[in-house]
């Protein structure tokens, strides 16, 4: 019967093996996830004995800064691996993904032996059976855990098209990429450019539309053919300085915008209470950072996205407004521009907000861990149409951001220096309410970029270290992953509370973002035309086109923006 314990029936070589444990021996689950290879690693921290002094339990440790204790019963133990010390030795445990899974992010809690179980057959049936359910299994990135009607769809009746409803039941990574442009900071840099330039910008959001979608669609393609993050590729193929490279751009340019997104929620709940937004900065950085670290964010994040939508009333806007429409479609099918620097910076704000550095690492991972029905190559064709669906939404409402504030405040000659000003934009559809729908708007977007910035750090950092990474996983499972992210939202609140002026962070955040996006897009023509690395799919002529002239563009516009500022124009 193995409701006995097995340690009675454990050889007399295996015996003296467990009676070799000792603290420092690294612990490894036959299947499950302790974080085997984090930046710290699960070891042995105590060896409890019973009476006749014969090892009964060993205490696991896992962490530094997020530490968690698990109880090991000795009939959980499969094999001990001794080394030339402790520190060497290697005990591994009968331990499953799920049980593993569903511990608790912090606390000491206890494996159940083989005896408290009582059954017979294998004990991963049983703890599949009887899975403790208090917190359960975090949810995945992206939602790639849930059912996907699609897959149903194709499965049952290959050859019937698949509709509209379909589709949107489904949308994944590419929806939320092309729409994740439009946090705070993007807003409010779409409204500088309406108010100071007028319409003159709006050619830049159409052709930003192909640029995006190709760019997206490379980052995608990438994910789903080589199953890798973007920084693991550039490690595996181009070494780990080039990552480490990649991971330098990442971090400067998500600082910034984090700072930036702090402080346009500080801004509006400035507009809302009347307090100073520099109260607000430290309080909700400690609560997103809780609310990343150990807590499911995807609950909030639907409320969060609602609060987001506050910003299509600028689609209203912009038709109340009436506009000239003989000069808004010229602007937009005409390219012109000035080269003044308030213009090309303008320019560069506008790039940078639309191809944000973290969208690149973000869209690869949330691809590769997308659950996509159909071969690669269908999977690839379903990743365009989200992305397609993303890129257009965003970029529609960035487009009559630019409309609706110049429209009002580019017409009546007011510039915008502050989030009410930036508000009053709206003031010909909700009159004194503009200031209040602006500001649930403005702290509703930041709210859900922060986290998507600070997961997209991390992502990059982890991966270029060969750590693992994931907000599925536990803290003290992925501690490099989390370690990362802390120290990327403190850097970014010290950022914040420079006493920087609050619009100018939102406008240059995505100047920054501007000129260190082209250097990603380089990594990522390289990786996408290399034969090895996508497995004979690389990209397009089409995609390649659009890829190189958002290279150039770029390029040109940032070589453009360095020439003002060294002849001195930006002073």
């Amino acid at each position: 019967m193995r409701q006995e314990n097995r340690a009675s029936h454990l050889s007399e070589d295996q015996q003296k093996g467990i009676d070799l444990i000792e603290p420092g021996m690294i612990v490894e689950a036959e299947k499950g996830d302790l974080g085997e290879e984090d930046v710290s690693k699960p070891r042995v921290a105590r060896v409890v004995r019973d009476d006749n002094g014969k090892i009964e339990k060993i205490v696991l440790q896992k962490g530094v800064f997020f530490k968690k204790e698990i109880d090991i019963p000795i009939d959980r133990i499969l094999r001990v691996e001794c080394g030339s010390d402790a520190r060497d030795g290697k005990v591994v445990i009968d331990g499953g993904k799920k049980e593993i899974d569903s511990l608790s992010s912090v606390g000491k809690e206890q494996l159940a032996s083989e005896r408290e179980i009582g059954y017979s057959g294998d004990l991963l049936d049983t703890v599949e059976q009887n899975i403790p359910t208090a917190e359960g299994l975090r949810e995945m990135e992206q939602g790639h855990v849930l059912p996907h009607p699609l897959k149903d769809k194709a499965e049952a009746q290959p050859r019937k098209s698949i509709g509209l409803i379909d589709w949107l039941r489904v949308v994944g990574p590419g929806f939320l990429s092309g729409m994740a442009g439009n946090d705070a900071s993007a807003v409010a840099t779409y409204a500088i450019s309406g108010a100071s330039f007028g319409f003159g910008q709006l050619w830049i959001i159409l052709l930003s539309t192909p640029m995006y979608q190709a760019l997206l669609y490379t980052c995608a393609k990438l994910g789903r053919v080589t199953q890798k993050g973007l920084a693991d590729v550039l490690r595996e193929h181009y070494g780990i300085w080039v990552a480490a490279f990649a991971a330098i751009v990442l971090i400067i340019a998500n600082v910034a915008l984090i700072a930036a997104d702090l402080v346009a929620i500080g801004s509006g709940l400035e507009l809302l209470t009347n307090v100073n937004w520099t109260w607000f900065v430290v309080p909700v950085a400690l609560i997103l950072w809780y609310l990343t670290v150990y807590r499911n964010f995807e609950l909030l994040k639907k409320v969060f996205i609602v609060m987001r939508l506050a910003f299509a009333v600028y689609i209203v806007t912009a038709l109340l407004a009436r506009p000239d429409w003989g000069k808004v479609l010229f602007s937009t099918f005409v390219p012109h521009m000035n080269f003044k620097f308030s213009s090309i910076s303008s320019t560069v704000a506008l790039l940078g907000a639309t191809f944000g550095p973290y969208s690149i690492f973000w869209q690869v991972q949330g691809e590769k861990e997308e659950k996509r029905p159909g071969s690669t190559r269908q999977q690839v064709r379903f990743a365009a149409l989200d992305i397609a669906m993303g890129v257009v939404s965003g970029n529609l409402v960035a487009y009559f951001v630019i409309v609706s504030t110049a429209a009002t405040l580019f017409t009546h000659h007011k510039s915008i220096n502050t989030a009410a000003d930036a508000a009053k934009a709206l003031m010909p559809v909700l009159g004194p309410f503009a200031e209040y729908l602006f500001a649930i708007g403005l702290i509703g977007a930041g709210l859900v970029a922060i986290p998507v910035l600070l997961a997209s750090t991390s992502y990059a950092v982890a991966d270029t270290f060969g750590w693992p990474a994931g907000l599925s996983r536990k803290p003290w499972q992925s501690e490099g992953f989390y370690l990362i992210l802390t120290v990327a939202l403190g850097a970014s609140m010290v950022v914040a509370l420079a006493h920087l002026d609050p619009v100018k962070l939102l406008f240059w955040a995505n100047v920054l973002c501007g000129i260190l996006v082209p250097i990603l897009m380089v990594f990522l023509l390289l990786i996408g035309n290399n034969r090895k690395i996508m497995c004979g799919q690389r990209l397009s002529m089409l995609t390649n086109f659009w890829l190189v002239l958002t290279i150039l563009i770029s390029v040109v516009a940032t070589a453009f923006l360095f020439y003002g500022i060294l002849t001195g124009q930006g002073g």
